[in-house]
């Protein structure tokens, strides 16, 4: 092999699902070879030693929504995607509904070429399912689109929300061609004469919130959803399921065939109903914090390995728009930023749960890497795969603070939270984007990947 351009070098490197001491060789933005052993005397242009630091593959985040408010994408993209690099984050995928919602074949061309301009670390984009867009699923999907998102409760015209028909059209289709359908699973009738009804009683506090997204909103839609799915045989994703009852269900549909996977965000295993109530608008999201049992249940299924991913569903608000909710939570707005904070978070609380820490990893790098078809390029460290590192300190606690974030809105539920894990360095195709635990790059080697899923196989007869 030629000189490397990069050797990493470190005890506690991740290799499959064992840390051990190995060195990185870096070229061309490619992992070109890894051997075992810690060799500081190797020759590249540039060694990294890591000591004993964690390195990992760069973490990868299945939802963002990265519309700060603003009119400039490439500005938007390089504010979202350098928070993402500042939490250890080398590829991430942006939801379609944000400001334009790319709901068509040009709206996604537009946004993939415009994100580029701005983009630290790589991106891909879901693209959309609504039923004014149905026929545009194959021009997205020819541009790179993995899965389509359809948002299940009440929303903006510009998005607006998928019946059961355009459910059944969608996943059909992807039964045929390829790609998931994504479901933001509350019903929308529910949710409708909820909202009504604390409305009518005059309460729009943080309890009515709470009070009008009920449990059974969320599991009356993922029922409805995984009935359609097995019908067409279309591949379904669940984001940000808050439910353990939910998750089993989706459990129960895939022992039947059915292509069914899931997601859980890192707020929904942090924080619970009550820190939702003590903490205000900095946490309200949808569906909801919930109560402590659901949290503890969902810890569960994710070790049991029924949940796929974990992630931050980042949203962008600045503080006054987001206090606004302080009037009337039951109107949002809706969504938590935490790209730079969510992977960190919860490796640190899985490791105070004595979980081992590839146990955890594999949850933010190989597996949604895999549910969204970015691998083998995204999320392993192995000859061929995209140079994407993420360096780790374990040490003393912490506290996360919201000064410490990218841009002009700065502002976390977390504030104050210690934290034993730390990002000291980000590399992102074989570029170090984060050192010491700040940004080094202004313009970073990010693009934009276009993605593929393969069609699900054909659920086998249980005749």
């Amino acid at each position: 092999m030629s000189r490397a351009e990069l050797a990493v070098v470190g005890e506690r490197v991740l290799l499959g699902d064992e840390l051990v001491p190995a060195t990185v060789f870096v070229e061309a933005g490619r992992i070109a070879a890894v051997r075992r052993g810690a060799d500081r005397e190797v020759d590249a242009e540039r060694v990294f030693d890591a000591g004993d630091d964690v390195v990992s593959p760069g973490f990868v985040d299945l939802h963002v929504h990265f519309d700060n408010p603003g009119d400039d994408l490439a500005a938007d993209y390089r504010i979202g995607t350098a928070n993402a690099a500042l939490g250890g984050c080398t590829f991430v995928i942006e939801h379609p509904f944000t400001t334009p919602p790319t709901t068509t074949a040009a709206r996604y061309a537009a946004k993939s070429e415009l994100g580029a301009h701005g983009a630290i670390v790589d991106f891909g984009l879901w693209g959309a399912l609504t039923g004014p867009g149905l026929g545009e699923l194959g021009g997205q999907r020819e541009l790179g689109a993995p899965g389509f998102k359809a948002f299940l409760p009440e929303n903006d015209m510009d998005y607006p929300s998928a019946s059961d028909d355009d459910l059944r059209q969608g996943l059909a289709e992807t039964a045929r061609h390829g790609g998931l359908v994504l479901v933001h699973a509350e019903d929308r009738e529910g949710l409708s004469a909820a909202i009504a009804a604390e409305r009518a009683a005059g309460r729009t506090d943080y309890g009515a919130a709470l009070a009008a997204r009920s449990p059974e909103l969320e599991l009356e839609a993922v029922r409805r959803v995984l009935e359609i799915a097995e019908k067409t045989g279309g591949a379904v994703h669940f984001v940000h399921l808050s439910l353990p009852a939910a998750v089993d269900l989706v459990t129960a549909a895939r022992e039947r065939g059915v292509a069914a996977s899931c997601e859980v965000t890192a707020h929904h295993l942090l924080l619970d109903a009550e820190d939702f109530l003590r903490l205000g608008w900095t946490a309200l999201c949808a569906p909801p914090l919930r109560a402590r049992p659901e949290v503890e249940g969902m810890w569960q299924r994710l070790r049991d390995g029924a949940i796929d991913a974990v992630v931050s569903d980042h949203c962008v608000y600045s503080v006054a728009d987001k206090a606004v909710a302080e009037h009337d939570a039951l109107g949002g707005p809706f969504g938590i930023q935490s790209a730079r904070e969510f992977a960190p978070l919860f490796l640190d609380e899985a490791l105070r749960r004595g979980w081992a820490l590839p146990e955890a990893l594999a949850l933010v790098t190989s597996r949604p890497a895999e549910r969204c078809g970015a691998a083998p390029a995204k999320g392993r460290i192995a000859p061929g795969a995209d140079a994407d590192l993420a360096v780790l300190q374990l040490g003393e606690p912490r506290p996360v603070q919201a000064s410490g974030q990218f841009g002009p809105h700065r502002w976390s539920p977390y504030e104050g939270r210690p934290s034993t894990v730390r990002v000291r360095a980000t590399v992102a195709r074989g570029e170090f984007v984060v050192l010491d635990g700040g940004l080094v790059t202004d313009h970073g080697p990010g693009a934009f990947v276009p993605l593929a899923i393969p069609a699900p196989a054909p659920a086998k007869s249980s005749a």
